[in-house]
């Protein structure tokens, strides 16, 4: 079958790769329908990603397909199901997954990044790892889904109640998604961004204090939003340091830190003490693809407009190609496999 394969900075090619069999009688088969490229699959293809620089990769951990064939130990799929892939597989022993958050496990594996991912036609993964899609989400919002799964962690970690303010630095796809979920859990959302066809987007969708980070300092404005209280939960999706630093200035007491793009930052730990903040991380998900599909058609109208670029998975180097220029109002790049007519919602 054909697979997209990365070898490192400035290598990757289709290559023709076994197709993949079940491997046990709890193994399900998919035929890949559509692949979103995330911001992690790029830094693969530049060959800046600590877990893959330099090893051949099949990238993409965002993707949804149909249904080909199950083991016997599966009664709840069949041929022709629509399912979307959950990409971490955990050991189910270790301490975090005693305590029930095997996102960090400490033998972890995740699809398409320390393991072959879903670039290619065909695979196959425990039945643990396909959730059911219903026949109105289309196969490119699908591959949406699993990036929305990283938002409802961000808001669960930073136990988001609808009274709260939240503060998203970054609206790229993760923090509009993260914007979008937590407006539709009641919450006061503002956004900081410098690209104007970020900020654009942001409005599209339309989060309420969309912030010029060219024209007006994201901290002042978040302070002068909430009237000088300070957001309650400040999430860094844009990785500068800088502003995680800021956060736990304009923090209101009791407030939630986020460290989403996972940078280095230093904490002013009077202020964390003096304030009872917490610094919650948040990695991957955990049990939050059911709920995430249930409600769906809140998110439905927004995924869409996330949806700046759909490429044929023939083109796919061109899609990474364009991906690594980030142009400002690129959000959410998808690839297709198949020129069928896409299910209608």
């Amino acid at each position: 079958m054909k697979a997209f394969m990365i070898e490192g900075k400035d290598v990757s090619y289709f290559t023709d790769v076994p197709e993949p069999q079940l491997t046990d009688g709890d193994s399900v088969k998919v035929q890949v329908e559509s692949v979103g490229i995330c911001g992690t699959d790029i830094k693969i293809f530049e060959g800046k990603h600590s877990q893959s620089i330099g090893a051949k990769r099949i990238p993409g951990h965002e993707f949804a397909g149909i249904v080909t064939e199950v083991g016997p130990d599966v009664k709840d799929l069949a041929p022709g199901d629509r399912v979307v892939h959950e990409p971490i597989l955990y050991c189910g022993k270790c301490y975090a997954c005693r305590n029930g958050q095997g996102n960090v496990c400490s033998s972890l594996h995740v699809t398409g990044c320390n393991m072959s991912g879903g670039m290619e036609e065909f695979f196959v993964a425990p039945r643990r790892q396909w959730h059911k899609l219903p026949d109105w989400i289309t196969w490119d919002q699908a591959a949406l889904i699993e990036p929305y799964t990283i938002a409802a962690q961000v808001c669960a970690r930073a136990e988001a109640k609808a009274e709260d303010t939240m503060l998203i630095h970054g609206a790229g796809p993760i923090g509009l998604m993260l914007a979008d979920t937590a407006m539709h859990m009641g919450l006061t959302v503002m956004i900081s961004e410098l690209a104007d066809g970020r900020l654009a987007l942001a409005r599209k969708i339309g989060v309420t204090h969309v912030i010029d980070a060219k024209k007006e300092d994201a901290s002042e404005a978040a302070l002068r939003i909430t009237e000088g209280v300070g957001p309650n939960i400040v999430c860094d999706c844009a990785g500068v340091p800088k502003m995680a630093e800021e956060a736990f200035r304009i923090l209101s007491p009791a407030g939630r830190f986020v460290p989403v793009a996972g940078v280095k930052f230093e904490c002013d730990g009077y202020i964390a003490m003096r304030k009872q903040l917490k610094i919650v991380a948040s990695r991957l998900q955990m049990h939050q693809f059911v709920p995430v599909i249930a409600r769906f058609k809140l998110y439905q109208e927004h995924a869409q407009q996330m949806i700046t670029d759909v490429y044929d998975f023939d083109d796919t180097k061109k899609a990474f190609e364009y991906a690594s220029e980030r142009h400002p109002e690129t959000g959410k790049i998808v690839l297709r496999f198949h020129k069928a007519e896409d299910v209608q919602a």
